[in-house]
């Protein structure tokens, strides 16, 4: 007689474990999905930093002012991709390059002084990258966050004075 009640109270209680089971579950699968899918926007904001970066600095020695704005962003697309480890691809990236014949241009002032006709004035570009990955889960998309996610950077970099030695 005990052991029945015993064996009915044990079989109530996995009725309940498996009800909260149940309900559970799907919270902490949308959670573990959440952080996966917040890692990685982490480290696509990362590459491409580290990928901008160094695609950068690797103009600042070249001779910039033959360049043209649409070469320069070829050539910033084709860097970002070999500079991003094989993470990011050319349809990933939307560069435009602006350029700007100084820094007063840059800055809006486009009045030219006798000190800048005669000063040997270099050149400065305004690169802004946009990165679009989609998301690895169905999730961003049932919540109505789209397919895929976005980001923008912003720099500007000019040329460095380039002294012949004798």
């Amino acid at each position: 007689m005990i052991a029945r009640k015993l064996r009915r109270c044990w079989q109530q209680n996995l009725g309940v474990i498996a009800t909260e089971v149940a309900f559970l579950c799907p919270v902490i699968l949308v959670g573990v999905m959440m952080l996966f899918e917040l890692v990685r926007v982490g480290l696509v904001v990362g590459v491409g930093s580290v990928a901008l970066d160094k695609s950068v600095q690797s103009f600042r020695l070249d001779d910039l002012k033959a360049s043209s704005p649409s070469q320069m962003a070829d050539n910033v697309k084709s860097r970002m991709v070999d500079s991003s480890f094989g993470y990011l691809n050319d349809d990933d990236l939307t560069v435009s390059v602006l350029h700007f014949d100084n820094l007063s241009h840059l800055g809006g002032l486009a009045i030219a002084t006798e000190e800048e006709e005669t000063e040997d004035n270099l050149p400065v570009w305004s690169v802004t990258v946009q990165i679009k990955k989609s998301f690895l889960t169905p999730l961003p998309e049932v919540l109505s966050l789209g397919d895929a996610f976005r980001y923008q950077y912003k720099h500007v970099f000019g040329t460095e004075l380039m002294y012949e030695q004798d």
